[in-house]
């Protein structure tokens, strides 16, 4: 009786220090997070590394991060300091729309004919509402800019923000290389069950990050790259924004992209660019959209075995509760879930 009371006892002292513990780091959750994350996916070629310089682990940590400062922390800097002054200057021609009259506006169109006959024949049937549309339409597109100039600024204030956080989460990305792997069995000799089970839920995991990363994030990514390039050779104002926002709508199932350029072919038409409309309607409907129906579906399929509804939601539900940490930490907790499902099959028969 003695004996259990003192297990007991010291079970309830493990449980308070290791809450404790783990209340300490709660402010550095996301930081921990992401370099467990950038580990996970950067450890092959710091093993590949390790390997050629034969068992330097530091030396090797030290390159992987330089290479990853060098080839992603730089040049997603200087998109983000190009989205930040394309987004401004998208704002900064809005501006002159609230001191305008909605009559003012339509007579500029004069030089798109057929828009400016039928906005004026439709203008003539609500012509008793033109004061109430003239005082929607200024609050509208006061809306938008103060709005805008808002996300602006809590958009530098994220920046700076994220800079610290890099940093932080680098130096945490050196000790997961140098030592994750050794931690990791430490933990997994921890958790109770036979070892063929664990191996089984990190092997499940392992592949739902793995085709996020590359069914989702990567499809997601070059389908912004291709449309960067059309919207850069078209000329289409603030291309880089759009480019941006086509990545996040990738996300988006069934119309995608085409939340994005769907009305910037309709932008095309009503400036009378018809030529380039159809150029981009091509481009877009046979390029850009393909890239998503068709290789995504593969590497998701190959790398999961899971049905893309439940890595859609996953992704959002994700997204909703930790935000951009999300994308990877929702399709981990549905590995575990599932990777659970699946032993209680096998132990639990019917």
């Amino acid at each position: 009786m003695i004996k259990n009371l003192s297990e007991w006892i010291l079970l309830v002292l493990v449980l308070i220090i290791l809450a404790s513990f783990i209340y300490l780091l709660m402010p550095l959750f996301y930081i921990i997070c992401w370099a467990g994350i950038l580990a996970f996916f950067v450890y092959p070629v710091y093993k590949f590394i390790n390997l050629k310089l034969k068992n330097h682990k530091r030396i090797s940590a030290i390159l992987v991060i330089l290479c990853f400062v060098i080839f992603i922390i730089i040049p997603f800097s200087l998109v983000l300091l190009n989205f930040y002054s394309q987004a401004f200057s998208f704002l900064k021609n809005l501006e002159p729309l609230t001191q305008k009259d909605l009559m003012e506006l339509i007579e500029n169109l004069k030089n798109y004919p057929h828009i400016y006959v039928l906005i004026s024949k439709i203008l003539n049937q609500m012509q008793p509402y033109i004061p109430q549309l003239q005082e929607k339409f200024a609050q509208f597109i006061s809306n938008i800019f103060q709005s805008g100039f808002g996300i602006l600024k809590n958009f530098v204030k994220f920046i700076f923000s994220l800079g610290f956080q890099t940093a932080f989460t680098l130096i945490a990305l050196y000790y997961f290389l140098i030592d994750g792997e050794r931690v990791i069995n430490e933990i997994i000799e921890l958790i109770p069950g036979d070892k063929e089970e664990k191996e089984k839920i990190l092997q499940r995991v392992s592949s739902i990050l793995k085709g996020v990363l590359y069914g989702n994030i990567l499809t997601g990514l070059i389908q912004g790259f291709l449309a960067f390039i059309i919207y850069f050779l078209l000329g289409i104002p603030q291309y880089l924004l759009w480019a941006f926002l086509t990545v996040i709508a990738s996300f988006v199932p069934v119309l995608g992209t085409a939340f994005i350029w769907g009305p910037l072919i309709i932008y095309l038409l009503i400036i009378g660019s018809y030529t380039k409309a159809v150029i981009l309607l091509l481009y877009s409907a046979l390029i850009v959209s393909q890239v998503d129906n068709f290789l995504k579906p593969v590497l998701i399929g190959e790398k999961t075995k899971i049905h893309n509804l439940l890595i859609f939601f996953s992704v959002l539900g994700g997204l909703a509760q930790f935000g951009a940490l999300g994308l990877f930490l929702g399709p981990f907790i549905l590995g575990l879930v599932l990777s659970i499902i699946e032993i209680y099959k096998i132990k639990i028969p019917h």
